[in-house]
């Protein structure tokens, strides 16, 4: 896509400091010649230096972003590994994803304590 001059297409993002945190933090861990998701002390340092108290609900999707981030940056090294977002019909993917944030995020609401 670089290469092309694109952009890629981004769902609809329901909570941006969400993601703002993430990339703050760092989305993987160096793991030898690999990433791995953060680890949730490296969240809680984080948390301690910056001073932003992490709801356990927070915390779970934070490491749930960076899982699927360290997973999406390993299928990207394949040529033939698809943009997320461009599947056959992009209208219905984004609905689709948006659903599936949006469930995700009033699940973890409703376990919060």
């Amino acid at each position: 896509m670089k290469a092309e001059g694109r952009e890629p297409k981004l769902p609809i993002n329901p909570a941006p400091y969400l993601t703002d945190w993430l990339l703050e933090i760092g989305p993987a861990a160096p793991a030898g010649e690999s990433a791995a998701a953060i680890s949730f002390s490296e969240m809680a340092e984080w948390s301690r230096l910056i001073g932003v108290d992490l709801s356990p609900w927070e915390a779970r999707t934070l490491r749930r972003l960076s899982r699927v981030f360290v997973s999406q940056r390993e299928d990207a090294r394949s040529p033939a590994c698809i943009e997320p977002m461009s599947k056959a019909d992009p209208e219905a993917a984004r609905t689709r994803v948006e659903a599936q944030l949006k469930s995700m995020m009033e699940s973890l609401r409703g376990r919060r304590v």
